[in-house]
This record gives structure tokens, sequence and C-alpha cells, in this order.
């Protein structure tokens, strides 16, 4: 079954639009922003806030293109290189559609 839903943007707070979707055999339901990115932390060794060691609990983050373009000094990755390459379309279609 497909959910639409909202998941903001963990810099802006901007609403993006999220689509759902639930398996009824898994109960599995994945988060997809529109116009951002999307990640899901299980914990993390050095996290003083969120480290549950293997309870299966997690947080879904969402971050919009816009912050990611604008903060593109922080990126690091394989990928970083495509987002350099088409910054100027990025931008502004991120902020056509603000």
């Amino acid at each position: 079954m497909k959910i639409n839903s909202k998941i903001s943007c963990i810099v802006c707070s901007k609403e993006l639009d999220n689509l759902e979707y639930e398996n009824n055999d898994t109960k599995k339901v994945e988060v997809h922003p529109m116009g951002g990115l999307h990640f899901r932390a299980y914990g993390n060794y050095g996290s003083a806030i969120f480290d549950p060691m293997g309870t299966g609990e997690y947080l879904d983050i969402a971050i919009c293109d816009l912050c990611i373009m604008k903060n593109l000094n922080g990126i690091r990755g394989t990928g970083k290189e495509n987002l350099l390459d088409n910054v100027d379309i990025l931008v502004d279609a991120c902020e056509r559609h603000g």
C-alpha cells in the first residue's frame, strides 16, 4: 500500500512530500522524500545520543536537495563529482520547486 506523508529536512525543516510503501507480509516501510535524500541510522559507535546496539531501533532522516547543494563543502563520497558537474542545474531546479 502506498502512503503519502511528509518528512522534514533535518537542516532547514522544509516539509518534503514522502512516499512510503508498506508491504503487508513484512510491514516494511520505505521512505522516499521527493526533492531530497533519505538516510536510515541504526546507531553509531561514536554517537553519545543514539547507539541502541542490535535492538532494531533506527532513525529516518531526510535532507532536501537545496540544503545538500548549499553544503557541498561538507559532503564526501564518490557521488560528489556528479553533484559538482550539475550544480547549476540542480540549484535552479531546487529554487524553482522551493
